[in-house]
């Protein structure tokens, strides 16, 4: 694929981006096959190889593809140039001291590329300075993007500082005016002088706090500072693989840990499952999770009742998938310090760190029947499965979430050895 930022080497992100999509995908294939297949493997030789509980051999099913454009539902921009003529993309280098307009990246979805030209133009008038970063001066560090299938975008706004804020509380609003879909805004503050991008202090500007993304079963919604993959149909692929394992595997109880938005939690509801309690440490994104649960009972609530065909006059009341249960706490601590019955299935869905010992021993040592692990990082997956021996793996899949990379995202089915 065609990509004039990468033929003119100022972007370096879509390393693969030359390669034709099959044979990336072919390449992606192998190698998640032969991370597996290592499990097979002494690991020293000191060490024996894992009894047959966890081996290579198991169904490996359709890969998911990608679209090869547009599939990115989130941008992040750095501000960069100067008041009146606003840069947006990579930051400044000796090469380009101005920045790196990256506003025709072909990965973005359509409704933010539309957005590109109305926020330039907005932070032009604005007239507040972008950041500099060998100076450590200037107001303006970020911009950044989320949209939805539906075209509905939430915009945020990273400030070094709060000086500029009053501008923005009064001039936002042009923005909308130009950007009917906008549905979120905000404010995020980062004083510090670092490459994380994002600080502690959001200041949500517009009258709605969430735009809603395609889940299983009913719409997520993502708050400012929720993480969302930003692939939104591979997402799409992995909760659909679970909900299809769960309505075969018919657990009645479930967590979903490091649930995010809930996108797992709802999945399963969806497939049945009665009891599923989802925990994630972001406050953000539990406060999605929740309104979620708010919306679909408020949609259950005015779905038509059709009149009884009983003779008591009882109404009939509307079917509804069980409703997931959410907590804020961190994943692992919550887990292993839980007294009561664990569930019959857990789904992970762990940063690229991985489970970690703690988390990944107390799975081996529970009982639990069954588990779903979503991998961002095979490596980590192979750490964590060899310390949980008892399961063994039935089941895999390849999602391609970052076509033109050779990242490798993959949802693994495992239950426990007879």
């Amino acid at each position: 694929m065609f990509c004039e930022y990468f033929e003119a080497r100022v972007c370096r992100s879509c390393p693969l981006i030359r390669e034709p999509y099959d044979l990336q995908v072919r390449n992606k294939e192998r190698s998640i096959r032969r991370v597996l297949a290592s499990l097979d493997r002494p690991t020293s030789r000191r060490t024996p190889a894992h009894p047959p509980a966890i081996k290579s051999r198991f169904e490996w099913l359709p890969t998911y593809r990608s679209p090869e454009t547009g599939f990115r539902n989130k941008a992040k921009m750095v501000v960069s140039g100067s008041k009146k003529s606003i840069v947006l993309g990579l930051a400044p280098n000796e090469k380009h001291p101005t920045g790196i307009d990256l506003q025709s990246c072909p990965l973005y979805a359509p409704a933010i590329h539309a957005a590109f030209t109305p926020i330039r133009a907005w932070l032009q008038r604005l007239g507040a300075r972008p950041y500099n970063i060998p100076t450590a001066k200037g107001e303006v560090k970020y911009v950044l993007v989320s949209a939805n299938p539906a075209g509905d975008l939430m915009v945020r706004l990273v400030l070094r500082s709060k000086a500029a804020l009053h501008r923005v509380e009064h001039t936002w609003s042009e923005l909308q005016a130009e950007l009917p879909n906008l549905r979120v805004f905000s404010v995020n503050i980062q004083p510090e002088h670092t490459t994380v991008i994002e600080g502690r202090e959001e200041i949500i500007l517009s009258s709605e706090r969430y735009i809603p993304m395609p889940g299983i079963g009913t719409d997520l919604w993502l708050a400012p500072g929720a993480f969302f993959q930003t692939n939104t149909a591979a997402s799409q692929a992995l909760y659909a693989q679970a909900a299809t394992w769960a309505r075969k595997l018919q657990p009645e109880t479930a967590w979903d840990l490091y649930c995010g938005v809930g996108g797992f939690a709802f999945a399963l509801s969806s497939a049945g499952v009665a009891q599923v309690t989802g925990v994630e440490v972001v406050g953000p994104a539990i406060d999605g999770a929740k309104h979620a649960v708010t919306e679909l009972a408020s949609a259950t609530a005015t779905v038509p009742v059709e009149p009884s065909n009983k003779n008591d006059g009882t109404p009939n009341t509307p079917s509804a998938a069980p409703r997931p249960h959410f907590i804020t706490a961190d994943a692992t601590k919550w887990a292993v310090n839980q007294t009561l019955m664990p569930p019959d299935l857990v789904v992970v869905n762990p940063p690229r760190r991985g489970l970690g010992p703690d988390l990944s021993s107390w799975l081996e040592r529970s009982g639990i029947p069954h588990l779903i692990y979503s991998s961002c990082f095979p490596g980590t997956l192979v750490e964590d499965l060899r310390r949980m021996r008892s399961y063994q793996i039935r089941a895999a899949k390849l999602v391609d979430m970052f076509p033109h990379t050779s990242h490798v995202e993959c949802v693994v089915l495992m239950s426990r050895a007879d």
